[in-house]
């Protein structure tokens, strides 16, 4: 399959661009403006702190406890100085896991 490379939550710096990943939602933090629509913390087997994954587009809504693949750029945020999955207009976003089902 073509398309953006595959790269682990653990492995994002801010510095591949467009990335294929996975991972789940932890926690949905409350924003208290209309950008991002959505800051969340991802977790997976490969990072032990998580990424934040901010949400820019009304067309995703993510959420608490559900395993996602995803389809983002690995960017930084220098203002809180951290390593951001953002997702915007062109991302996607597939559900793999959730516990009801």
């Amino acid at each position: 399959m073509s398309g953006p490379p595959k790269v682990e939550l653990g492995d994002l710096d801010g510095t591949h661009g467009w990335v294929r990943t996975s991972g789940f939602v932890n926690w949905i933090e409350d924003v208290a403006s209309h950008q991002p629509q959505q800051r969340v913390h991802l977790g997976d087997d490969s990072t032990q702190e998580g990424v934040i994954c901010t949400v820019w587009t009304d067309d995703i809504e993510l959420e608490e406890g559900v395993g996602y693949h995803f389809g983002g750029i690995d960017d930084t945020y220098e203002k809180r100085e951290e390593v951001q999955l953002k997702l915007v207009t062109k991302s996607w976003v597939n559900e793999f896991w959730r516990r009801d089902k």
